[in-house]
């Protein structure tokens, strides 16, 4: 296998991309059945708009994460230099996690907004663990409906360090695309 994928996670200031804040991003580098490179950024857009229920799941302390965390445009470029580290600029980069759609809407928006063409670098294609379950318990290849997160990472037996962790998910989420991809054929 000589395809390399791109675990992203995301910890948000809530559900809406259009209303509420990116606050991390973590990108996980996953190639021949293993994670090569990861990367997690902080990010401050100057608003932080966020709901209590969010920081609740998340656990980010925002008054921490004000001052820790880095501008919109610095993350584009910290994005991009991670990315150019790891796959070729004429190849569009395969996007995966867990019920990835929803880092990818907050991830194609902090590339609008800062004036980046998210096409450009990713493709069209995306994997998503949460549908392959899903596909997996149809077919009656997995005996337990383990679509969320928490009951994949259960199931197959996965320690996540730093749950709820933008770093902590996307690590967890290769782990499981590794676990999955080595289920046995029936």
């Amino acid at each position: 296998m000589r395809d390399k994928v791109l675990f992203i996670d995301t910890e948000t200031g809530g559900l809406d991309p259009n209303r509420h804040s990116l606050l991390s991003l973590a990108m996980v580098v996953w190639e021949n059945m293993k994670i090569i490179d990861s990367q997690e950024l902080l990010i401050n857009d100057g608003i932080l708009s966020v709901t209590e229920e969010a920081l609740s799941i998340n656990r980010i302390d925002i008054e921490k994460h004000k001052r820790t965390a880095i501008s919109p445009s610095l993350a584009i470029e910290k994005i991009l230099l991670f990315l150019n580290r790891h796959f070729p600029q004429q190849e569009k980069i395969t996007l995966a996690g867990h019920n990835v759609q929803f880092d990818v809407s907050f991830l194609r928006l902090l590339f609008s907004k800062n004036n980046e063409d998210f096409s450009n670098f990713f493709s069209h294609r995306i994997i998503d663990t949460s549908s392959i379950l899903y596909y997996l318990y149809l077919a009656g290849h997995i005996t337990q409906k383990a679509i969320s997160s928490a009951e994949a990472f259960d199931y197959f037996g996965i320690k996540v360090e730093g749950r709820h962790t933008a770093i902590g998910d996307a690590i967890a989420t290769a782990q499981l695309f590794t676990k999955l991809l080595s289920l046995p054929n029936k």
